[in-house]
């Protein structure tokens, strides 16, 4: 599918791929950026349930800084009603590596309690609190 980029995130992913950080990174020439969000221009074939202009937040591994991108459709997702793309592109990234870091790496799940201990960055405030997880 391809999608207009209106916004574009800056991550820590980003960066480090810039200053050569990374094991693999694409060859030069490439375009950074992990997030964008914007409206679906076309649709590819065989691609269900989205429609051209359906706001969209996307994951593209690289190229998010262009005009125009070209981005499997299961790193595609629409943006909720009200959700502005600059919350879209801000969040989708944390949130992203939060998911993965709670329920897949550390099994949190119904009952179960997840201590975070001065934790800071885009994902969690600053203070130490106990949750529960709710499923």
């Amino acid at each position: 599918m391809w999608m207009s980029s209106r916004l574009c995130g800056l991550n820590f992913q980003d960066l480090m791929v810039r200053q050569g950080a990374i094991d693999a990174p694409p060859k030069c020439p490439f375009i950074l950026g992990f997030e964008c969000a914007g409206e679906v221009e076309q649709v590819g074939e065989g691609v269900e349930g989205f429609s051209i202009g359906d706001k969209v937040v996307a994951l593209p591994e690289f190229k998010a800084w262009a005009e125009l991108v070209a981005v499997p459709s299961k790193y595609v997702f629409k943006m909720p009603p009200g959700m502005t793309p600059l919350q879209a592109a801000a969040m989708t990234m944390n949130y992203t590596v939060a998911y993965i870091l709670l329920f897949e790496m550390a099994g949190l799940s119904q009952g179960k309690s997840l201590l975070v201990h001065s934790a800071g960055g885009g994902v969690v405030s600053t203070h130490s609190h106990t949750t529960d997880y709710i499923a």
